[in-house]
């Protein structure tokens, strides 16, 4: 069985990897699972009767019976509860990237505030160029993590979740996204549309996440 010890970098007085990462990702894990059964109950399970109902039903009785406010509401509720959680994560493995940074600056000439870039990216160069971590293992992980940022970004900067072809740069963003699992895109001949449509992404980002912080942290023997 392999022995597993944190790096001799990050072997600090007041940072512990189980307390200070893994549980707080166990308990992403639970309250995604947690507010699933909600969400599938209150709001999915209604935006997909109403949109039988739309398709099946005359525009007589669309008018009459069909409560389009109501449905508008859900379908938002629906982002939101994704999207914020998302979010969340994202911002969580930020600030633990960071955190690993100013633990293992303590004993460098070159500082996190020395290097370029911004976020995550930074993080990472100087984990690799400074720390001089070997990451080679994580490549596909890192590559995952940068499509992971690009949604970020749209979610938080676009100006909503239906873009205009005229947009070139957020346009190429989605296109970098496309691939990921549980991400919804609707591409028109004006518009493009993307949302966060199951819990399969944020589970998948908290697995990437989990193997990420764990190959810094830990040395198996």
């Amino acid at each position: 069985m392999a022995i597993i010890r944190t790096r001799h970098i990050f072997d600090k007085k007041g940072f512990q990897y189980t307390t200070d990462i893994q549980f707080q990702l166990d308990a992403f894990w639970q309250y995604i699972n947690i507010t699933e059964e909600l969400i599938e109950r209150e709001v999915k399970e209604k935006i997909k009767s109403n949109e039988n109902f739309l398709k099946d039903t005359t525009p007589v009785e669309i008018d009459l019976w069909h409560d389009f406010v109501d449905h508008a509401i859900k379908v938002h509720t629906r982002q939101l509860h994704y999207s914020s959680i998302f979010i969340s994560i994202y911002s969580f493995f930020e600030k633990k990237m960071k955190q690993l940074c100013k633990i293992g600056e303590e004993n460098q000439l070159i500082k996190i505030n020395d290097m370029s870039g911004r976020g995550v990216v930074k993080y990472q160069k100087y984990l690799t160029k400074v720390l001089q971590l070997n990451l080679d293992t994580l490549k596909n992980e890192w590559e995952l993590i940068t499509r992971y940022n690009q949604l970020r970004n749209l979610l938080v900067h676009a100006p909503s979740n239906t873009l205009t072809k005229d947009n070139n740069g957020l346009i190429e963003k989605i296109h970098k996204i496309k691939s990921l699992p549980g991400l919804t895109i609707v591409d028109t001949d004006d518009t493009i549309e993307f949302e966060i449509e199951d819990k399969k992404l944020l589970l998948q980002f908290c697995k990437v996440v989990d193997r990420f912080l764990d190959y810094i942290c830990n040395e198996k023997h």
